[in-house]
């Protein structure tokens, strides 16, 4: 599965579940959609004030949008692909709409896996969805995010 830029607009699609959302990042993207992540969990370990994906047998909601390759190289920075803490992989998401599509999704590698002692267990219940209720605007457009 390879993702091109399409050559008349180079944008690429990217899946938000965590800081992205929160931080707005999303906002003036074309093509924002609610779409379901599936095959990952989205967990928030205690003390920590950001999630992460990981592969799991579950599935989550997030945000699809569209960005420039250029900005894209901005949240490989962001995501700290250069320090080897999160790695950019292409998954297929489903869209609230039904149809899927493959978008990049930032997850953190082996080594901050271990690292961080990152397991299901730490967190069984989404706790991200309560930091996003924090942010009417993005319950307002996105609720299926707190579902």
């Amino acid at each position: 599965m390879n993702i091109i830029p399409n050559k008349a607009s180079s944008f690429v699609s990217v899946i938000g579940y965590g800081t992205f959302i929160t931080r707005k990042l999303w906002k003036g993207k074309p093509n924002v959609e609610v779409c379901l992540v599936k095959h990952f969990s989205r967990i928030q370990p205690p003390n920590n004030w950001f999630p992460y994906a990981i592969p799991s047998d579950k599935s989550f909601w997030a945000l699809k949008f569209d960005i420039s390759v250029e900005e894209l190289e901005e949240l490989d920075q962001y995501e700290g692909l250069p320090q080897n803490l999160f790695e950019r992989q292409e998954t297929y998401i489903t869209l609230k709409s039904g149809k899927q599509i493959s978008a990049f999704m930032y997850v953190p590698t082996l080594n901050t896996i271990i690292a961080q002692k990152l397991a299901l267990d730490l967190d069984l219940h989404d706790r991200w969805k309560e930091e996003i209720k924090k942010y009417p605007e993005v319950v307002e457009k996105f609720p299926e995010l707190i579902m």
